[in-house]
């Protein structure tokens, strides 16, 4: 066969394999990944065998679901830097769920708590801030489910 024969050949070649359909599938496809992001629940994060979970804050405001399991310590941490008070909330569907935060660690290591599910606490300093959530070992069974925890910084 002539080289000149097989010209039109490989012409005919790329210009069916630039002429599929699998573009207009590519933009069905990014169409759907835009709608998932406007999705105002964010997903359900699981954590490390740690229990660590960083929260990202935007605009003083930060929202995470976690997967907790019976007798896991979940560490979740923050950034903080010019805000005077940090408020935050635990929710559960199961509202009898034996969770709280049971501390918070500053960022210079000093430690107060327990709390319930529910937490207002000054910000002295700037840096990283850390909410360990888990059970009341003094009453109730251990839990594990999905929580929510919302945190608030304010100024």
């Amino acid at each position: 066969m002539k080289k000149s024969s097989l010209i039109p050949l490989f012409i005919f070649c790329f210009f069916c394999i630039g002429c599929t359909p699998e573009k207009k599938n590519e933009y069905k496809k990014a169409e759907s990944l835009i709608v998932n992001l406007k999705d105002e629940n964010p997903p359900v994060m699981i954590p490390s065998g740690q229990g660590i979970i960083r929260l990202r804050i935007v605009d003083g405001k930060g929202k995470i679901n976690i997967q907790k399991r019976k007798n896991q310590l979940i560490n979740l941490e923050f950034e903080s830097k010019g805000n005077k008070n940090i408020s935050a909330k635990i929710s559960t569907k199961d509202t009898l769920a034996n969770i709280r935060f049971t501390q918070i660690i500053l960022p210079n290591g000093l430690q107060d708590g327990p709390f319930s599910r529910e937490l207002v606490y000054s910000t002295p300093i700037d840096g990283i801030y850390r909410l360990l959530i888990g059970e009341n070992m003094m009453a109730g069974d251990p839990w594990g489910g999905i929580l929510e925890v919302e945190v608030h910084l304010s100024k």
